[in-house]
């Protein structure tokens, strides 16, 4: 299964520890050059612990850099270059998976896909917790924990309603 990750679901999952759930659901997620300098080299420039973990990633295979060949999009309209690279590599690739927390982001990758003629599906962190929880990679009571984690942490940006909603999934069986 082919897989590209952009940043957001990235640091989330390394704030909370949580980096494993990506190994167990895909073995291998491939990251763009820009994606891998904003999570690994401007991280340590901060400080950050979040740095260190997925730095640790990429050195162990989990994670890969690879820089797309691709040079445009149609679409771009107000893409960070770390969202214009992850799409642009997921297009290449014909990626299964986007990782993309960014909900406009997610609308500007599903047209580029559109576009190009791919079938790429895109799902973000709580995609990727909800996931785990539904393939018994780790428990409900696992997932919701790991949800209340990042929504308890004020450097991690997800919708607390979607949070709740995603919750409230887990806990009906979803």
């Amino acid at each position: 299964m082919m897989v590209i990750a952009d940043t957001g679901p990235l640091l989330a999952l390394a704030k909370v520890q949580a980096l494993d759930l990506l190994k167990n659901l895909y073995q291998q997620v491939i990251t763009s050059p820009t994606v891998y300098a904003e999570a690994v080299t401007a991280g340590h420039a901060l400080g950050a612990v979040d740095a260190e973990l997925l730095e640790v990633a990429y050195q162990s295979g989990l994670l890969a850099v690879r820089s797309p060949t691709l040079v445009s999009l149609p679409h771009v309209e107000f893409l960070h270059s770390g969202e214009s690279e992850s799409i642009r590599l997921a297009i290449e690739l014909r990626a299964d998976w986007l990782l993309m927390d960014d909900y406009d982001a997610r609308q500007i990758a599903q047209k580029n896909f559109q576009a190009a003629s791919v079938s790429t599906n895109i799902k973000g962190t709580l995609g990727v917790i909800l996931s785990a929880a539904q393939t018994a990679i780790i428990s409900t009571e696992q997932a919701i924990e790991i949800i209340q984690a990042l929504k308890s942490r004020p450097d991690v940006w997800l919708a607390p309603a979607l949070c709740e909603a995603v919750i409230e999934t887990l806990k009906h069986g979803g």
